[in-house]
């Protein structure tokens, strides 16, 4: 299963990607995260994991990359890059490293003055999950870019669901709902994680979202909170995450959906 986690910047995204993949680690899940935010530069701290070679790093910078996105758009070019059929154990060797059961593969950073948008950083996301073939007892969390963009992209054309992550602010509740809609149009369903929430908040939030696509509440967690600060490995449990992975290892998607795609 393929499971794309947006919002809004400052959302906790990045938190609850990290968090999910441990608990489904727990579970006996192979998880694979694939950092696809071109700013986010400490996923895999959080995660406890040593930071991989970024991908289009290795492919050879920009330039590089655009001519094996060009190579690998008539799906007949294969190289250690893009394979025709991408599996757990045939993603490019210098570009994942592992710990506790979990993989990551960072796609791309922007890192000078000047270099360009995040548009290819795109192009390869799209072109490894489209690839990707994943088992029955693995799973992908990609943990998207802020905002919307990457539905743009149709990055999130690959994926089996989306999960939106919505903290307590009007633009974020407003952004889940366009988010739930716009991937409605790709033929993937969209549910939410609240976080951030105490009681008073939840009722506001889930009064304002589709209650029955709201999977889990997230309060503050001190613990959490002190750890992502300092950069240390988010080694914190919670029920609620729990509740999540429930809900992600039970999902099937509907026929009707599968029919669209």
């Amino acid at each position: 299963m393929k499971i794309m986690i947006c919002g809004k910047g400052g959302c906790g995204k990045s938190t609850l990607t990290v968090l999910l993949a441990r608990a489904l680690a727990g579970i006996g899940k192979k998880v694979l995260v694939v950092d696809a935010d071109e700013s986010n530069l400490c996923l895999h701290r959080l995660l406890g994991i040593h930071q991989p070679e970024i991908m289009m790093d290795a492919m050879g910078g920009r330039i590089g990359t655009r001519e094996k996105l060009k190579q690998a758009s008539d799906h007949q070019h294969e190289d250690d890059f893009f394979k025709q059929v991408m599996t757990f154990d045939n993603l490019p060797a210098e570009c994942v490293t592992e710990a506790d059961g979990i993989k990551l593969l960072v796609v791309g950073k922007i890192k000078e003055f000047g270099e360009g948008c995040a548009c290819m950083i795109g192009g390869i996301s799209k072109a490894v999950l489209s690839r990707l073939q994943e088992k029955e007892n693995e799973i992908v969390l990609i943990d998207a870019e802020a905002g919307l963009e990457h539905f743009g992209r149709q990055i999130d054309k690959s994926c089996d669901l989306v999960l939106c992550v919505v903290d307590p602010n009007y633009e974020s509740i407003q952004m889940a709902d366009r988010a739930r809609q716009i991937a409605e149009g790709a033929g993937v369903q969209t549910y939410f994680i609240l976080n951030k929430v105490d009681d008073n908040v939840r009722e506001i939030m889930t009064s304002n979202l589709e209650s029955q696509r709201i999977i889990a509440a997230i309060p503050h967690n001190e613990e959490i909170f002190l750890q992502s600060l300092t950069g240390q490995t988010l080694t914190a449990g919670m029920p609620q995450i729990e509740a999540a992975c429930t809900f992600i290892t039970s999902y099937r998607k509907p026929l009707s959906l599968n029919m669209k795609m």
